[in-house]
């Protein structure tokens, strides 16, 4: 029967993966099924949220159906909300799945507010921008995991912005059922496979030759055919059988034994094989224990009586052994993984006569029980490699519950220290690849306006004190060729750019020119969310100077009032001290302030203008300039102050002297010498790096000064 079983097997194996391969291939419905947004209203701007986008659901891209020309920008979604404000804008959300036969949608959402708006092309706020036309299948990449990311979609702030959105949905239920199909196709080949294998095993024992034909085959159909052979008679049988048993030979069989194992699956022509007994077998072979007689006449009646009464005692003995009937199918238990077998106790001295008689069982005995194992082994395979289990086993690989508890309470302690960190130091508003943008327009925007030396040309892109030090530069060089603007460097050496969602944000960028010597250090702020990031300071550092190493996307700074004391200094006194001792080299904050070059020099080239003017009166005055300072925290603590300031120095000449003014002095005085009063005021830059701790100095990173105007006293 197993022969034809594994036909039977394999034919039905392959139509199953036969028709699983259909299911998946020919049979497939060219229709995806797919989630559209809903009709609503027109308006200037789009946002789609990261809600939209499910990578565990396979819907990680969707097609945005529209006509004409259209700009996609990407960025954080509190920048987008910030932008977006009070404009009437359409957002759309996640698929909303639907239930029993209605069609999945996604959630689409209209806000009222201003119908047209500037135009949001351009803005620092976007991490990147595409600008396409018509329909456009689009893939879903946040540059990072910072915040949560989103989409606008926009024209010129006053068209209609496109709003039709479609994804395609996964088909769950066809594929499922064709890989199941195909799984338990390729199951049921392998256990015909497995019934061809037994057949052929079979066979061959059947036909494989006896090597000794003088020893009776215990408790097979050898004894049976050997009965046939040489006793024509029962009495003949009993009498050899009787024989047999007064002599108290326990290896061989009766008549009765022969006759009831007429149809075991070891037959063999041979009147007296030997018997091959598997010592792997021993101890379930003696569980069923084996059948013997002791009658010495041949009655058929009385042999069905018998073999039922042993029948029975075999039930017995199975069962007062503790063990289930390997047929049984309610007997689960039996199906384990794969493995040796449990090693058999020790027996003991009572059970050596239960073993020896255990060992005359028949091969019928002996048949039903290999068949009844083999059976239980196939079932335990199948089930081991049924399709639930082997996905089962692929999303959840089998460990130690120990193990998996420990990894579990891991992850959940790893996931609070990234939470608590990231909540700590935050993340900067602005990515790398941001800055770079704002930096490289803001070096091309001001290169253009030195070449042309027209301060009209500054804007939009530089403000504050950075203007109007470069609208001075522009009319000084008119009075000297030689006085011209620092080029503004667009190699990024250190940043440090605020973390808080709020307006206006700051950051402090260290530049390097391909033509310059000294960094220069750059102040940026971005006043409103419409509005992009000015250059507001730009100052070059003073050598020997160290800014901290700080990169754009670390986080961690934030904007701080320059009144309040943050670090060891507030940032407007550290301002006004540092100022009053560049003019007076013995004042006492001097020995908070860390000693560099540009101080050394400055003042004593002032000192050296005030002992060769005999008759010429010398002072120096600073008063600080609070309004523009800026203060910001970074993430040791330290503070960064930026702030500007006039420096006045007074002449005043003795004895009806008089003051000889040269190059911008002199024009901007309208004389080259006087015998009055003379002011010279400068605007001076000055950014200072304030330490977090006592016993640390201020460190003056740049200053940077100009004429600003020259005043004659009548």
């Amino acid at each position: 029967m197993r022969l034809p079983a594994s036909i039977i097997a394999f034919i039905l194996g392959l139509l199953m993966a036969g028709i699983g391969v259909g299911l998946l291939t020919v049979w497939a419905s060219d229709e995806v099924p797919t989630a559209q947004t809903e009709e609503v209203e027109d308006a200037p701007l789009t946002v789609i949220s990261e809600d939209l986008i499910d990578p565990q659901a396979e819907r990680d891209e969707f097609t945005i159906s529209a006509e004409g020309e259209y700009t996609i920008a990407l960025a954080r979604t509190q920048d987008i909300e910030a932008w977006v404000g009070d404009a009437a804008h359409v957002t759309i959300g996640a698929v909303q799945e639907g239930e029993d036969d209605a069609p999945s949608t996604i959630e689409t959402q209209f806000t009222e507010g201003e119908t047209t708006v500037p135009d949001p092309s351009g803005s620092d706020l976007w991490a990147a921008s595409e600008t396409t036309e018509g329909d456009l299948r689009y893939r879903w990449s946040a540059p990072d995991d910072s915040g949560e990311w989103s989409l606008l979609i926009f024209r010129d702030g006053e068209e209609p912005a496109p709003s039709a959105v479609t994804v395609e949905l996964p088909e769950e239920e066809e594929s499922l059922l064709g890989t199941v199909l195909i799984v338990l196709g390729a199951l049921v080949i392998l256990v015909g496979i497995f019934l061809l294998y037994r057949a052929l095993a079979t066979r061959r024992r059947d036909r494989s030759p006896e090597t000794d034909p003088g020893t009776t085959r215990v408790g097979g159909p050898a004894a049976g055919a050997a009965t046939g052979a040489t006793a024509a008679t029962g009495a003949t049988a009993a009498t050899g059988a009787a024989a047999a048993t007064g002599a108290g030979a326990t290896d061989t069989t009766t008549v009765e034994d022969d006759m009831n194992q007429t149809e075991g699956p070891h037959e063999s022509p041979h009147p007296e094989a030997p018997q091959h007994v598997d010592p792997s077998e021993e101890e379930l072979t003696g569980v069923l224990g084996s059948v013997s007689t002791t009658e010495s006449t041949y009655d058929p009646e009385a042999l069905k009586d018998e073999d039922s009464a042993a029948a029975g005692t075999e039930t017995a003995r199975t069962d007062s052994a503790g063990g289930a009937d390997p047929v049984d199918p309610d007997a689960t238990g039996i199906i384990d993984p794969v493995g040796p077998e449990p090693t058999a106790p020790e027996a003991t001295e009572d059970d050596t006569e239960d073993d020896t008689e255990d060992d005359t069982e028949d091969d019928t005995e002996e048949g039903r029980t290999w068949r009844s194992r083999s059976v239980a082994t196939a079932a335990a395979f199948a089930l081991a490699l049924s399709p639930a289990a082997l996905m089962a086993d692929a999303e959840n690989p089998a460990q130690d519950p120990a193990e998996d508890e420990s990894a579990q309470t891991e992850e959940v302690e790893a996931e609070e220290v990234e939470a608590e960190d990231g909540e700590g130091a935050g993340y900067s508003v602005l990515l790398q690849s941001q800055l770079q943008g704002i930096v490289d327009d803001i070096a091309e925007q001001t290169a253009a306006a030195d070449a042309e030396f027209d301060a009209e040309m500054l804007s939009p892109r530089v403000s504050g004190n950075a203007a109007q030090v470069r609208e001075l530069t522009y009319r000084n060089h008119e009075m000297d060729e030689d006085v011209t603007a620092d080029a503004i460097g667009t190699e990024i050496l250190s940043a440090a750019v605020t973390s808080g969602t709020d307006f206006p944000r700051q950051a402090v960028v260290i530049t390097q020119d391909a033509e310059a010597e000294i960094p220069q250090v750059l102040v940026i702020e971005q006043a409103s969310p419409r509005e992009n990031y000015e250059l507001i300071q730009a100052v070059l550092m003073v050598p020997g100077t160290e800014f901290p190493a700080i990169a754009a996307e670390d986080g961690g700074v934030e904007p701080v009032d320059p009144d309040a004391e943050e670090a060891r200094f507030a940032a407007n006194h550290a301002m006004e001290r540092v100022a009053v001792f560049l003019n007076n080299s013995e004042y006492y904050f001097g020995m908070s302030v860390e000693e560099n070059a540009y101080i050394e020099d400055l003042q004593a080239y002032q000192e050296e203008l005030s002992e060769s003017a005999e008759d010429l009166s010398i002072s120096y005055t600073r008063p600080f300039i609070g309004e523009g300072s800026t203060a910001m925290r970074l993430p040791d603590g330290s503070v960064i102050a930026v702030g500007s300031f006039d420096s006045t120095t007074q002449l005043r000449p003795e004895d009806g002297a008089s003051i000889n003014l040269t190059g911008v002095t002199a024009d901007l005085a309208g004389t080259d010498s006087t015998t009055d009063d003379v002011d010279i005021v400068n605007r001076e830059s000055m950014i200072l790096h304030i330490p977090a701790e006592d016993g640390e100095r201020v460190v003056v990173l740049g200053v940077h000064d100009i004429v600003n105007e020259v005043n004659v006293l009548d």
